[in-house]
């Protein structure tokens, strides 16, 4: 059974006045791709259960809005359905309410109904401008408070079904609502039907058939005066809910079967005259890219499906091969489940990014509380993964059918998702290739004021020439369509209707999961253990904002003051809800001393980081053995904590939360998404005898590395950020070592360290590098100063200029062929440069950490000193760093800023004072024109003979949405020149000329193109990325055996033609292959165009024509990650690629050689 209503996050009264003293960062930034709302409205059809059994009673009372009931919230205040359980209202007064919202009025809503869904609202009242919600009336939510108190009162469950129906109907906007019952024929049941009946207020020989419609439509125009009737859809659904009346039989199967029809376009197998036009069904499927779910409410076992009809289905009837059909077609239900979830709806529609139109079947059995259990059993197979694909709920009063239907409506809104790079660990046994194991974070944006839940899973690779993603049963774990066939790779079956090349199998079984997972947030993975594990048997430790050593996180360590609350209470509950309790009871079950309904928070950008502390000899058996495999997962998360978590089993070792969160922790329960340690972790390993056994008492150690991205960061007046180091050399017994500060609130009472004031919020991952200084070898990370994201946020579009308030707020989105206004400089700027920082000195063999965490160096803006005058712009990236004397010292370092420029620095000489630092190339190298294009990702760096290449693009991640930019994918070389190159210095390959030309000798011949190329006077090529609005690069590239791959995120944008690419979906992601030293296409990603002639022979693939088009391939939905490159044991490299949720895995070209390069991990 599925846990009823997702896990929600409470506010309380006494946090309010810290709300506003140090409000943080909850600028959503890359996550905006989630906050549209759709413009192709979802499907839903209802089928009701109108049986004779409808009749039975369960506890339940009818909602007046007239009636005052008692409770803990205000009666005409706000609140969010996210936080549905607290006392802090969002909206102070019902009366504030905006009476038009993207087409209806919440304020009737709430005020009628006690419930509003749809686009969000303000905390004032007014309608937001992207978004969407639920809200409740304080009045409903002490009803619903009084309804699990009051369990005396009963009423007919069909009573109780058709006011929840009604309610969630009336209060939802923004989807297509019908919904059927069963056709009774002298009290028979024999199939479905839709209602039909006479609606007041419309002509007497006007029937409303409650086929899926839209709702806020009228429900007839006059056919002589073509005026639109008053009464809308949705009014007429309403009323002709309220006119079914139980009796009969239960055919089950015989119902969804009809449902099926009539999405088919069908005619009717049972008589539905009045719902035919022409004799068939008119398909509610529009569009290809269009959600379809059945909702099937019912309290018994199906004892009436026996039409021959049904044996028309697939094989006599029997889909899923079970064998159970045709002898008994009482149990045909989950056969049509799995007709509709698996076949096309629509072969007549185009497929939408190679998925078919189907419908996903959800069941709620009503008041069977389990005694049925040839019910409980049907119903649990038709919704379940093999069958209809959606969930299986079991209630028993109205409060929670409300909540069963609310949270289908919720999940089908919501995706489980993923933007960081997934990662594929080093083997414990040979440390030249991968252990044959990939771990990847997920997270499920949810609805305004819900916790956002997030996971870790661990996958296998097969080994070979073609590896694959394997779960823990070696099977196939991912559908793999490298060729974009819609068949499968590796088994050569058609794909599933809702998959494309890296989609998680349903059947899927991730490793220390106890079921298959797949995909789902919720399901597997260490988040399913952690939810398991006792809240208080947890060890989390922290670090009190004046010490300097590590504490258990607990009411005696950590004070009120500490926390920013006013009292003991709040206090302890804070603590022990971050620690797991569910002490807000957000499964309203009245239970405070349970574990919450998920625990673990979103892995957004934070990529796992995987330590092997002993080697061991690889295999399965092994693996799972604590005794053996003593490797440990490194992940930060935004539920306030970095975790370790246990290689061997999944289980949490242990969390750290930050002492610059602790002020924070009290905003997990805020109604916005908020950050904690949103950023990847890094360790340096210092292996003595380099035996890959971690041993302290040999001198060993582990020093552990972290930022927070945007956690702790601030809302306004200037950037902050922090850095944190940990010894995990015992991994059980980690030691706080140092933290890094600049510009601490005055409440945390955490000092600002010296040297470090230029920091921004910490975004650059630490680069790790060894380094000769003043005759000392060092062990050095080295750290972009981070993202002034107080003048950033608010800088988006065709502009080098700020607004110059310091201040940012949810409107400055960017969405859209828009530029930001502002003529000024930025106020309070931070992140300009980036700083050298000490973490250890090696000497006879061993790291000396007397000076870890000092500055070493910084290359910060100085106003009077060039070239530091010009950097002006703020560095969010990783740096790239390498040894140009092949001496095995970092001696140079590339970085890019949000400005667009490439910054290359020279720390070779041990002699720091000679060290320097010089602009090597500007994409925006005017004010004004074609400006504003913004570097957030390190570039990748190739050495070729005399020179070096650099591969980077330009794209405003935290504004993904925006249009008014064409940006760039670029190879820069670096000649040692002594002046800042722009696009002039470039070669435009845009157009893949090489390959394009026809001319065959003098200007514009390959020859020609060539020269142009290798001149010593040139400085690289650039693609200008003008066929696709917004598309953007929001990731580093990986140079792999002489190709560049670059993935780039093109948002939705709206096409009145084609609904399917209007905002409300994630946007597309995208990758290239390119020739590393000329641009042109080498993987033959377009076989559309193999049957083109061509006389120019760089076109000439040795699989097919190579084109422009073949250098770009279309991945899926959503932000992809940067480029990885699988490389198991026996077999060759495979790009790996995390979008969407999925895991995509691609062909790499042939050739080269893997060299080990083994001083440290990171």
């Amino acid at each position: 059974m599925k846990r009823l209503l997702a896990a929600v996050v409470l506010a309380i009264g006494s946090l309010a006045p810290a709300l506003a003293l140090a409000a943080p960062d909850q600028y959503l930034g890359d996550l905006s791709i989630y906050g549209a709302p759709s413009a192709v409205q979802p499907n839903v059809l209802l089928i009701i259960d109108n049986s004779g059994s409808m009749q039975d009673k369960v506890p339940g009372e009818a909602y007046d809005p007239n009636i005052l009931y008692s409770g803990t919230r205000a009666t005409n205040a706000v609140y969010k359905g996210g936080d549905k359980n607290s006392t802090t209202y969002y909206i102070s007064d019902v009366n504030n309410v905006t009476t038009s919202c993207g087409g209806t009025d919440p304020k009737f809503l709430l005020t009628t109904f006690g419930a509003y869904r749809g686009r969000s609202l303000s905390s004032t009242g007014s309608c937001a401008t992207k978004g969407s919600g639920t809200y409740y009336r304080g009045n409903y939510l002490n009803y619903l408070d009084y309804l699990k108190q009051n369990k005396t009162t009963t009423r007919a469950k069909i009573d109780i079904a058709k006011d929840v129906v009604k309610q969630i109907i009336a209060t939802t906007s923004g989807v297509k609502f019908g919904v059927m019952v069963f056709k009774y024929s002298g009290g028979t049941g024999q199939g479905g039907q839709f209602l039909n009946e006479t609606i007041p207020g419309t002509p007497k020989d006007f029937k409303y058939v409650s086929t899926v419609k839209e709702m806020d439509a009228p429900t007839y125009i006059d056919p002589i005066t073509k005026i639109p009737s008053p009464i809308t859809n949705r009014t007429a659904l309403i009323s002709a809910v309220g006119s079914i009346s139980p009796q009969g039989n239960t055919p089950l199967g015989e119902t969804l079967f009809e449902a099926r029809r009539y999405f088919r376009g069908e005619g009717s197998a049972f008589g539905n005259d009045a719902a035919l036009t022409n004799g068939k069904f008119t398909s509610p499927v529009e569009y290809p890219c269009q959600k379809n779910i059945i909702i099937f409410v019912t309290d018994g076992m199906s004892n009436s499906d026996n039409d021959p009809a049904l044996k028309t289905l697939c094989n006599n009837g029997d889909c899923d091969g079970d064998g159970i059909e045709p002898r008994d077609l009482n149990h045909i239900l989950d056969d049509v489940a799995y007709d509709l979830y698996h076949r096309d709806l629509r072969p007549d529609l185009p497929p939408y990014k190679k998925k078919e139109q189907y419908v996903t079947t959800y069941t709620i059995g009503f008041g069977l509380d389990g005694s049925d259990t040839d019910a409980v059993a049907l119903l649990s197979r038709t919704a379940d993964s093999n069958h209809g694909g959606g969930e299986y709920y079991n209630t028993n009063s109205q409060q929670e059918l409300t909540d069963a239907i609310s949270s289908i409506i919720i999940e089908m809104l919501s995706t489980d998702t993923s933007i960081a790079a997934p990662v594929a660990a080093v083997s414990p046994e040979n440390r030249t290739y991968g252990s044959g194991r990939v771990f990847m974070g997920f997270f499920k944006p949810a609805e305004e004021g819900a916790f956002w839940g997030g996971n870790l899973k661990k996958y296998g690779v097969l080994s070979g020439n073609n590896p694959a993603i394997i779960d823990v049963s070696g099977n196939f774990a991912t559908y793999v369509d490298e060729n974009d066939d819609h068949f499968d790779d590796n088994t050569n079956a058609t794909l599933p209707v809702d998959a494309i090349n890296g989609t998680f199998r349903a059947t899927a079984k991730s490793y220390w999961s106890t079921d298959v997972d797949g995909s789902k947030t919720d399901e597997g993975g260490v988040g399913q253990l952690l939810q398991a594990k006792q809240a208080a048997s947890r060890t989390i430790y922290t670090v009190t904002p004046t010490g300097t050593s590590r504490v258990e996180f607990n009411a005696t360590n950590i004070t009120s003051t500490m926390l920013g609350v006013t009292d003991t209470p709040t206090q302890t509950d804070l603590i022990n809800f971050i620690r797991g309790q569910d002490v807000y009871d957000d499964n309203t079950n009245g239970n405070r001393t349970e574990n919450r309904l998920w625990t673990m928070g979103d892995v957004i950008h934070s990529k796992p980081l995987v330590v092997n502390y002993a080697t061991y000899p690889f295999n399965a058996t092994n693996e799972a053995d604590c005794s053996k495999n003593n490797s440990i997962i490194y992940v930060g998360s935004n539920d306030g904590m970095l975790h370790a978590f246990r290689d061997c089993n999944g289980q949490e070792l242990w969390g750290f939360i930050p002492p610059t969160m602790l002020e924070n922790l009290k905003f997990l329960k805020d109604q916005n998404h908020s950050y904690f340690v949103d950023s990847t972790p890094v360790a340096y390993i210092h292996d003595v005898n380099r035996d890959g056994t971690i041993d302290p008492t040999k001198g060993d150690k582990v020093i552990l590395i972290f930022g927070t991205r945007r956690g702790g960061g601030a809302a306004s007046t200037k950037s902050r950020g922090a850095y944190f180091a940990l010894d995990v050399s015992i991994p059980s017994d980690p030691k706080f070592l140092w933290k890094i500060v600049s510009n601490p609130t005055v409440t945390s009472g955490i000092v600002a360290t010296t040297g470090f004031e230029e920091l921004a919020e910490s975004w650059s991952e630490p680069k790790l590098v060894r380094m000769k200084i003043g005759g000392a070898e060092k062990i050095v990370a080295v750290i972009g100063a981070g993202y002034d994201n107080v003048n950033e946020d608010s800088r988006y579009g065709a502009t080098q200029r700020f607004t110059g308030t310091g201040t940012v707020t949810s409107s400055d989105s960017g969405d859209g062929a828009v530029t930001s206004s502002g003529t000024s400089a930025p106020k309070n700027p931070t992140g300009r440069g980036i700083y050298l920082i000490e973490v250890g000195t090696l000497a006879a063999g061993s790291l000396n950490l007397a000076a870890s965490g000092q500055k070493i160096y910084s290359f910060t803006y100085n106003s009077t000193a060039a070239p530091y005058s010009s950097m002006t712009f703020s560095f969010p990236s990783e740096i790239a760093a390498i040894d140009v004397n092949n001496n095995g010292y970092t001696s140079r370092l590339y970085a890019g800023d949000t400005g667009g420029n490439i910054w290359r620095f020279d720390v070779g000489d041990p002699d720091k004072t000679k060290w320097t630092a010089r602009k090597l190339f500007s994409s925006n190298p005017t004010l004004t024109g074609d400006t504003g294009r913004k570097i957030f990702s390190k570039p990748s760096v190739v050495s070729e003979y005399g020179y070096k290449m650099l591969f980077f693009g330009t794209g405003d991640r935290e504004h993904p949405l925006n249009t008014a930019i064409v940006d760039r994918i670029y190879a820069l070389i670096d000649r040692d020149q002594t002046f800042t190159a722009t696009e002039s210095n470039l070669m435009d390959v845009t157009t893949d000329q090489l390959q394009t030309t026809t001319i065959a000798s003098g200007a514009g011949s390959i020859k020609d193109i060539l020269n142009t190329l290798n001149d010593s006077g040139n400085y690289g090529w650039y693609i200008k990325l003008n066929q696709n609005s917004g598309e953007k690069v929001l990731s580093s590239p990986l140079v792999f055996n002489k190709v560049a791959y670059f993935t780039t995120h093109t948002p939705g944008t709206v096409v009145i033609t084609d609904p399917c690419e209007a905002p409300g979906n994630l946007g597309t992601g995208r990758i290239y292959a390119l020739d590393y030293k000329t641009g042109e296409a080498v993987l033959n990603y377009d076989r559309t165009n193999d049957s083109s002639t061509t006389t120019n022979k760089r076109a000439k693939g040795e699989d097919g024509i190579l084109l422009r088009s073949d250098r770009v391939m279309t991945l899926g939905q959503g932000i992809p990650s940067s480029p990885g490159v699988i490389l198991p044991p026996g077999g060759g490299g495979k790009l790996m690629i995390g979008e969407g949720g999925a895991l995509a895995t691609g062909k790499t070209t042939p050739g080269g050689g893997i060299i080990p390069l083994y001083w440290r991990q990171k």
